[in-house]
């Protein structure tokens, strides 16, 4: 009768021990988890601040329903995935159109991507001090008159009047 009771203590014992392990193991790769993520967010918190664009020099023929304009990367970031670059035209009725990026100029109602100047230093990347020329093919019957050019990284954009 002693032995069963020795042997009950030490089969709860090592249960006991395994459930802390597992626990303890749990908690840790909650708390790995969380620090990366929380890392990640400081990091791309940090990017958005150090951000920044500026619109210049819009031109628009409605006759061919094109809008030029040049953006310079003003911040200290470069800005690389303008697939991920949102432009907004607002007609004058007042009602916003959003207007994706395409890599095929004149598909209406998109944006692309005509030069970067100067272009030295990562090629086909806006970076810091380069000016982009960005070219807008837009619906017949829109009248743009306002532009919001907003960044991939989000909350970092620049607006004009046309």
């Amino acid at each position: 009768m002693g032995s069963a009771n020795l042997i009950t203590t030490a089969i709860a014992l090592v249960l006991l021990i395994v459930t802390a392990y597992v626990i303890v193991g749990a908690i840790i790769a909650t708390s790995e988890i969380v620090t990366m993520s929380q890392t990640e967010r400081f990091s791309f918190q940090e990017s958005r601040m150090h951000t920044s664009i500026d619109i210049f020099n819009i031109t628009v023929s409605n006759e061919t329903h094109v809008l030029d304009m040049i953006v310079n990367n003003s911040g200290n970031e470069k800005i690389s995935q303008f697939k991920y670059v949102d432009i907004y035209i607002v007609n004058s009725d007042a009602q916003p159109i959003l207007i994706p990026y395409t890599k095929t100029p004149g598909t209406e109602n998109t944006w692309n991507l005509s030069q970067i100047t100067p272009d030295i230093i990562h090629p086909n990347e806006l970076d810091p001090g380069e000016s982009a020329t960005m070219t807008i093919t837009y619906a017949a019957g829109i009248t743009p008159v306002w532009i919001k050019v907003t960044t991939p990284n989000g909350g970092v954009y620049d607006s004009a009047y046309i």
